[in-house]
């Protein structure tokens, strides 16, 4: 059951920044770490190896989190991933370079970790338009995404890579003690009618299954291109910074975001999932043979799409879990796509001392393929459509 007007307004305003945050948090490193191997002197890969366990516990931690917010509230999540966050990014700007910042990426990264069970959970129950409140909780993710290279490397610049987190960890302890003091009402959950539109757990579990299968997938692909994007706009774009660059690309995900919202309220959710992805892949392939504006065009148009689905894929995940354990489902979906996803870090290591930058994107290539025909899998094991109203419930359109 739906909450409020004035109440759903603070959900979104809540999670929206909660959203912004974490992404700003686990996209400042990719940009700092092209600063930081270049102050120390060590090589690229090995800076943003430091990275992995932050990145491990921002999938790992997603299941426990869930569970927690079904237990005890996503209010309080939210609350902890936001002032978890801020500590994270003041140890990191106090720490020596290796496995002390390590460490404190770890920190950060596991309190990251409990905003999209809790958050996606939380909108999905108090938000009638479902599909258009992920959406608009996506676009202030992406301006998280969007910000954070040209943000960060601003601040670098003005206070080096140390004073750039201190300064973000500053702001966000600000705005965890502003999003404190507003209200929020959360809904109680419904604990028998189930919300796939009547169907049963058996006929949901395979294709809840393959779901998370495309997911995990999605993650890698999500993980290994904010990896290796801010370095090879250093190397590919001399027309702007590679901070500035990366944030140009990602601002069109916004767009991105809000179409994915549009059709995952008024299409078949399977076939949107796999008209968005499929339309990614092609852009994705040419990331790697391109340089200076058709490069910044081919990556813009990727990230529509590859983020653009973002809404689809979460309105699936409603569709196929039990109100009651809402953000215990959106917690498995983010342990693959981050957990899993992670394991990207390795995999851009391996791809990029064996074919150099250009070559990751190939290889990414190859897992959003994998996922375009785990996609194709899904529609056929649901075979009944996936609406974007769920029975029972209305959604203006």
């Amino acid at each position: 059951m739906a909450v409020a007007p004035e109440h759903e307004r603070n959900v979104l305003l809540v999670t929206g920044v909660a959203h912004a945050a974490t992404h700003f948090a686990e996209l400042t490193y990719p940009t700092l770490a092209v600063v930081l191997a270049h102050e120390t002197g060590l090589p690229l890969a090995q800076v943003l190896g430091w990275s992995f366990a932050g990145y491990l516990l921002f999938g790992l931690g997603a299941l426990p989190a869930g569970l927690l917010a079904d237990h005890f509230g996503a209010r309080r999540m939210l609350l902890g991933a936001l002032g978890g966050m801020s500590l994270g990014l003041v140890l990191a700007g106090l720490a020596a370079p290796g496995l002390p910042l390590a460490a404190s990426l770890a920190v950060m990264g596991l309190a990251a970790s409990a905003y999209h069970p809790a958050g996606m959970g939380l909108i999905s129950r108090a938000i009638a338009a479902r599909g258009r409140a992920l959406a608009v909780n996506g676009i202030f993710g992406n301006v998280g995404i969007a910000l954070t290279p040209v943000v960060t490397a601003a601040l670098a610049e003005h206070f080096g890579w140390r004073g750039a987190f201190l300064v973000s960890g500053t702001v966000l302890a600000a705005l965890t003690l502003g999003c404190a003091r507003l209200p929020l009402a959360e809904p109680v959950a419904e604990v028998t009618a189930p919300s796939a539109g009547g169907s049963g757990n058996g006929r949901r579990a395979l294709p809840l299954f393959v779901l998370c299968l495309a997911a995990m997938l999605g993650g890698i692909s999500y993980r290994g291109n904010t990896l290796v994007q801010p370095s090879y706009f250093a190397a590919e774009v001399s027309i702007m910074g590679f901070g500035t660059a990366t944030s140009l690309v990602y601002l069109l995900g916004i767009f991105g975001q809000y179409a994915g919202g549009i059709a995952a309220d008024r299409w078949d959710l399977r076939w949107a999932y796999l008209a968005f992805q499929a339309a990614s892949l092609p852009a994705l392939l040419l990331i790697g043979v391109t340089q200076e504006v058709p490069l910044l065009g081919v990556a813009s148009v990727f990230v529509f799409f590859s983020l653009g689905m973002q809404p689809i894929e979460n309105s699936l995940f409603a569709h196929l879990t039990p109100d009651r354990w809402r953000s215990t489902g959106y917690g498995l979906k983010f342990v693959l796509t981050f957990g899993v996803g992670s394991l990207a870090v390795w995999l851009v290591q391996w791809a990029e001392a064996t074919y150099g930058l250009a070559g990751v994107f190939p290889v990414l290539a190859g897992v959003v393929a994998l996922m375009v025909a785990a996609i194709g899998v899904l529609v056929f094991v649901m075979r009944e459509p996936a609406p974007a109203v769920v029975a029972g419930e209305t959604y203006p359109v």
